[in-house]
């Protein structure tokens, strides 16, 4: 008897943990946040505080303390209900409501998902998504729905969606796995200088998958890397990098100079040197 009770025990205080840990990939504005609350929104909310001039520190996706201190005063400076969390009101006051131009491609022969999402600076993910498919299968003649980039109304502030910080984790830890911490972070920001910069794409999946006279970019999606699922410690680097560290002073790429044959990139203006990796603009 006590030998099943302690089963029992044990069993719901994993459960209990599991739950208390689980993270959330919702986006925001898609739900209320308040105090102990955790996810990719929560990140988002963070960064955009901070750039409002309403400090939460580190944007590490946890809604702890600080963020909750930053919520009240900006709800205080909006003259709106005080109370810590992020509903309606608050959510209308950040002018986070989102707006998405759609639009409609019908699919040619030798066309594949992935095609179409790079044609159009958009992930797979979100490609099908917007269209209910559950699996990679499309025939030609049929119609997709093309999500438009979604962005926030605020002027200069750039919104990425849990799907791009997923994609740009796995980017990082593919690429920089071995490498430090500050060179995780780098690596991340020289894609996020890539987004800002009119010379590329302006999305992170049309940056990650971009396509130069036949040649991909990143080395992990050519060899399928790119797959595996992100660390912790490169998600939280991708959300210092977006949150504005930059420790290559602008870099658009990166080489290890030891293995790295490409006369272009060689010739490049060196901004840093991290780790393993000669960063460059």
């Amino acid at each position: 008897m006590k030998k099943s009770f302690l089963r029992v025990t044990i069993l719901l205080a994993v459960v209990f943990l599991l739950m208390a840990g689980t993270i959330e990939a919702a986006g925001l504005g898609s739900r209320d946040l308040k105090f102990g609350d955790r996810g990719d929104d929560v990140a988002e909310l963070q960064i955009l505080l901070n750039s409002l001039g309403f400090s939460v520190g580190q944007a590490d996706g946890i809604f702890g303390p600080l963020t909750e201190k930053a919520v009240i005063n900006f709800q205080r400076a909006k003259g709106i209900a005080v109370d810590g969390i992020v509903k309606s009101q608050t959510h209308d006051a950040l002018n986070i409501r989102n707006s998405t131009n759609t639009s409609v491609y019908r699919i040619q022969r030798g066309d594949t998902l992935w095609k179409i999402a790079q044609k159009y600076n958009i992930s797979v993910n979100e490609l099908k998504t917007a269209n209910n498919l559950t699996s990679d299968y499309i025939i030609a003649g049929q119609d997709l729905k093309i999500p438009g980039n979604t962005v926030l109304s605020r002027g200069g502030y750039t919104r990425f969606s849990p799907s791009d910080i997923d994609l740009l984790a796995r980017l990082v830890r593919a690429e920089a796995g071995g490498e430090p911490y500050i060179g995780q972070v780098a690596v991340a920001a020289t894609v996020l200088n890539r987004v800002k910069s009119s010379k590329y794409p302006n999305t992170i999946p049309g940056v990650v998958y971009q396509t130069v006279n036949g040649f991909i970019q990143y080395c992990p999606v050519r060899i399928g890397t790119i797959n595996l699922p992100a660390t912790e410690t490169a998600r939280k680097a991708v959300l210092d990098a977006v949150n504005g560290w930059d420790p290559t002073n602008g870099a658009v790429s990166f080489f290890n100079p030891r293995t790295a044959s490409n006369a272009w990139i060689r010739s490049s203006t060196v901004t840093a040197n991290i780790g393993n990796h000669r960063f460059v603009f």
